[in-house]
């Protein structure tokens, strides 16, 4: 017997696997973490890729808007970045005064100080002051609208600033293809109308699944959601990008530095080579995990990880979705959407109200309709089935249902023990 362990909560789960089984782990590949920081934005920033360095591209008397993750990414490190930055602002001739931070909340609600210290630093709040964007807000400026009728509204602070720099993290995004870059912009700091119309273009010209068929994690090329955020952003004018790759570690491998599209390709490359894992076929189960807590406190966030999944499992095939769940669920409306029914009843109610929840919903259930998807967790076996899972509460007990639904022993397998993060391409 073969035996593979995954992360679930704070423990780990044991899955024996038959000797006769062709079983294989998906895992990032080997990075080398950047040991000097500080060095390795430094030369980032002075040698950028598709512009000036950045001390040209500002210049003294400039007010700059520097835009910040919120407190949902504190993975991006943002702390360790602007101290950097703002010294070389400072070495331009942009004094701490003429600088100012917005927070790229989207819809989120408000930050505390609290976060804001974990997001940006003590000494760097002590430096210059920070503003959350609230996309509700009325003095949002109108730019009218993009190609795709997207009502464009931008803060006011960020659009009204001579000089825009957006820090940020890259990852794989189920909905925009990569996270970083454009992001910051559209949704960051736009209009909720916005957020809401932009993020419904996934379900434009939609295939059998209720969704885009170019709405897919890693693409960028044709997914209107993406060309729409990267058209929003480039209205807006930003005018530097710093952005960051990290492992599993949460160690910088990459700084992407320079301008917003091409900075932003780099690091999307690098995370391909890192995260995108090759496999020369699909396999007839996955067992995945988020890669336990804190990743799989609730099943809203273990969704990436099952999507992500499906990329590595054939047609027919079964998905082992290992994640403890221990605050639930995680989001009400997310669960609430199950409640329209099939996949044809929750996409015709997304279209009349896009929701992300509703989004993620959508998704969980077409990949649910496609590939049976077992979920080993502590939710109440009703909760499961209804959002269209099969319970199960061991990982011998998952393999026999797995077995049964197959019609015979799987031949093949992949374990993604950190799934949210690795994703499968097809050689």
């Amino acid at each position: 017997m073969n035996r593979f362990e995954v992360a679930y909560g704070k423990e780990t789960l044991s899955f024996l696997l038959p000797s006769s089984v062709n079983a294989m782990e998906i895992e990032a590949k080997a990075s080398q973490p950047i040991l000097d920081i500080e060095q390795a934005i430094l030369q980032a920033v002075a040698h950028p890729l598709g512009t000036a360095p950045l001390i040209e591209v500002v210049k003294p008397g400039d007010k700059v808007v520097i835009v910040v993750s919120d407190h949902t990414r504190l993975w991006v490190r943002t702390d360790v970045l602007l101290p950097v930055l703002l010294d070389v602002l400072n070495m331009a001739g942009i004094p701490d005064k003429d600088i100012s931070l917005v927070t790229a909340t989207g819809d989120h609600r408000l930050l505390t100080l609290e976060e804001h210290t974990a997001i940006c630093g003590a000494k760097v709040l002590e430096r210059v002051p920070i503003f959350d964007h609230e996309c509700q807000s009325q003095d949002l400026v109108d730019l009218g609208l993009s190609t795709q009728g997207t009502p464009i509204k931008i803060n006011r602070r960020v659009w009204e600033a001579d000089k825009i720099i957006l820090t940020g993290g890259i990852a794989y995004h189920l909905l925009a293809g990569f996270g970083g870059g454009r992001k910051s912009i559209a949704p960051g700091v736009c209009g909720y109308e916005m957020i809401q119309k932009n993020h419904a273009l996934a379900l434009k010209e939609a295939g059998p699944s209720g969704l885009n068929p170019n709405i897919q994690t890693g693409k960028m090329e044709g997914n209107p959601v993406a060309e729409d955020m990267l058209e929003i952003a480039r209205l807006v004018g930003v005018d530097f990008i710093l952005n960051v790759v990290v492992n599993e570690k949460k160690e910088f491998v990459y700084i992407a530095a320079g301008e917003l599209h091409q900075a932003h390709l780099a690091g999307c490359r690098v995370t391909e080579e890192i995260f995108g894992i090759e496999i020369k076929e699909k396999a007839d189960l996955v067992i995945v995990s988020s890669g336990g807590y804190p990743k799989d406190i609730q099943l809203y966030q273990s969704i990436k990880a099952l999507d992500n999944a499906t990329y590595a499992v054939k047609e027919g095939g079964i998905i082992i979705l290992v994640s403890e769940c221990s605050d639930g669920i995680g989001s009400q409306p997310f669960q609430d959407y199950f409640k329209y029914g099939e996949v044809e009843d929750m996409s015709a109610r997304l279209h009349a109200d896009f929701t992300m929840p509703g989004f993620v919903s959508l998704r969980t259930a077409s990949i649910c309709r496609k590939t049976p998807v077992i979920l080993i967790s502590s939710l109440p076996e009703d909760v499961v089935k209804l959002v269209k899972m099969v319970p199960a509460h061991s990982p011998a007990e998952a393999l026999q249902l797995a077995t049964q639904m197959l019609g015979h022993q799987p031949k093949s397998i992949y374990v993604m023990p950190h799934g949210g993060n690795t994703f499968p391409i097809l050689s």
